[in-house]
């Protein structure tokens, strides 16, 4: 292997990684990929030089949706000549924007109100009272959200509020979207691009493209097989955990552990029948979703969601049914609203008043279905043609009835031989530390031990000596120890060097929170040596776990954990 030659544009650490690349390469795999790197244009998403005169498209969210966003908006800019260059708010520093002159921005809110947390730094950053000033700045923002919580949109309101306040000139209104964002962005879109200047050389002929290749993503998933369905937990438990594993005869998902996948879940038919009824619709009218000509029955099945009902379709249905109560609820202030909202199912709107809308019209009205993210339980580095997940059958109250998520159904009603679709979704903030020695502490609630098994089959694969700490919880040791005899392996093999469990209903009071604070000197020692905290699993749990950490510790220690990263939160 020969040394960088003086005037690489690689550094010392980038070289040492392409060298360590080439020698697990054989001289075929070699060939492949200098041919790929030839052929390849350079990915559109750069940190953006201080002093570019183009306009930075800047995006931030967790599902993918503001990143393609952004490379649409990118695509459509370059088309008119305008000079842009996209940017992920997660790498931008607040200082860079200081030299720019065009600023837009496209932001999820996560939750109820809290950034994407791979941007929290640069909202921080941002809202700082050391923030720079940005009077040269003209800006326009984009803020995805939804409007089932009360926080709407609240990181795309204060990005703007703050880029304003710096000092910054809006350069058009923000535009505020529910989930069903794609046509309020394409009209904020053509409005930015009408108020932004033409680069001088916009006449010039751009240069073809090489010819794109097909990737995996929300708009083009993968369809794979069902291997098997596995029920992990005792056939006594009322809310069962299954372990899936999907047949994989591709290697474009480029999965890490820690990384999930998104699945698209099918509407139960016994749903979508009910709605048809409802409606007095057949499923066999002609409508158009996003473009495409399909069945009434295939867009209620697979691309509308039939549960949670919109304001907008509040207002759509209390207008065709002419329903007076539902008229007043379609009236009322936003706050009120929401709470009627919450109370409401799509199936509870059409039975109480009975309406027969037009087929369009209803899809129309209806919400896109969103996809779930699943934890990959594997590392395709052991297990590279098979997709491991790990589904726990989420059933919730409402009002006065007990209703089954729509993922969890589809997902555990599969049988050998069934089609899903999925595609990847990156995990940036779950991931292993490169360092080889960094010690581990994995704290996981019920199917949050998904991606801990997916880290120990990774590290077993590299033959890293590192500590790793596993604190696992369910609710029995005879019905609910998920992964048992993986865990013992991984115990056995090296690959685990500690494990501790709590059982709910085997141990009354004892909380994950309990094995820390047991374990003081253990957990402090552990922490001297630079070890990384996970916490993946139920958010209620895992947070209260999280609070009574910090106090444990106090703030001289746990707050420079997160600001040497190394706490990693992955919950729902």
């Amino acid at each position: 292997m020969t040394p960088p030659i003086s005037s690489s544009p690689l550094n010392e650490p980038q070289w040492q990684q392409v060298q360590q690349l080439l020698r697990s390469l054989d001289q075929r795999q070699t060939l492949w990929l200098s041919g790929y790197l030839a052929a390849t244009p350079q990915p559109q998403d750069s940190t953006p030089s201080t002093h570019s005169p183009s306009v930075l498209i800047a995006h931030g969210g967790e599902t993918g949706n503001s990143h393609g966003l952004a490379l649409k908006l990118a695509d459509q800019a370059r088309d008119a000549g305008i000079p842009v260059e996209v940017a992920d708010l997660a790498q931008l520093r607040v200082r860079q924007l200081t030299k720019r002159e065009h600023l837009l921005v496209i932001c999820s809110t996560h939750g109820d109100g809290d950034p994407p947390e791979p941007i929290m730094p640069f909202h921080d950053a941002l809202m700082a009272d050391n923030a720079p000033r940005l009077e040269g700045l003209n800006f326009a923002v984009l803020a995805l959200g939804d409007r089932s919580y009360e926080q709407f949109c609240v990181t795309g309101q204060q990005l703007d509020q703050r880029l304003e306040a710096l000092g910054g000139k809006r350069l058009h209104a923000r535009q505020d979207c529910d989930v069903d964002f794609a046509e309020p962005a394409a009209r904020w879109s053509q409005s930015v691009l009408a108020a932004l200047p033409k680069s001088d050389s916009a006449a010039a002929p751009i240069p073809a493209a090489a010819p794109a290749t097909t990737t995996i993503s929300r708009q083009n998933p993968l369809d794979v097989e069902v291997l098997e369905n596995l029920r992990l937990s005792d056939s006594r438990r009322r809310q069962p955990i299954h372990h899936l594993e999907l047949a994989l005869e591709t290697t474009d998902l480029a999965l890490k552990p820690g990384d999930a996948v998104g699945i698209l879940a099918d509407n139960p038919p016994a749903l979508v029948a009910a709605v048809l009824d409802a409606c007095n619709l057949s499923g066999d009218a002609a409508v158009s979703v996003n473009g495409q000509s399909l069945p009434l029955v295939q867009a209620l099945r697979q691309h509308l969601d039939l549960t949670l009902p919109s304001s907008r379709f509040l207002e759509f249905w209390a207008e065709l049914s002419g329903n007076d109560a539902l008229r007043h609820r379609a009236s009322a202030d936003s706050r009120e609203q929401r709470q009627y909202l919450k109370q409401v199912q799509i199936i509870d709107l059409l039975t109480q008043a009975p309406a027969t809308p037009e087929p369009q019209a209803l899809v129309d009205a209806l919400r896109p279905l969103q996809p779930r993210l699943y934890d990959v339980a594997n590392s395709l580095n052991v297990i590279g043609d098979e997709l491991h997940l790990t589904v726990k059958d989420y059933r919730y109250s409402f009002v006065n009835r007990t209703e089954q998520g729509i993922a969890s159904r589809y997902l555990l009603a599969l049988e050998a031989g069934d089609s899903v679709r999925l595609y990847p979704h990156r995990n940036a903030r779950f991931q292993l530390p490169e360092q080889a020695e960094t010690p581990l502490i994995l704290i996981g609630e019920g199917t949050g031990i998904a991606p801990y098994r997916a880290f120990l089959q990774e590290l077993e694969h590299q033959q890293q000596n590192r500590p790793v700490w596993l604190i696992f919880a369910e609710q029995s040791f005879e019905q609910d120890f998920l992964y048992q005899s993986d865990i013992q392996l991984a115990h056995a093999n090296g690959a685990l060097t500690k494990v501790d469990t709590v059982f709910y209903q085997d141990q009354p009071g004892r909380s994950l929170a309990a094995v820390l604070r047991d374990q003081d000197a253990t957990l402090r020692e552990w922490l001297d040596q630079d070890a990384h905290l996970y916490f993946c699993g139920d958010k209620a749990r895992l947070t209260e776990c999280e609070k009574a950490l910090a106090e444990q510790l106090g703030s001289e220690l746990w707050k420079p954990l997160g600001k040497a990263k190394r706490l990693h939160r992955n919950l729902y």
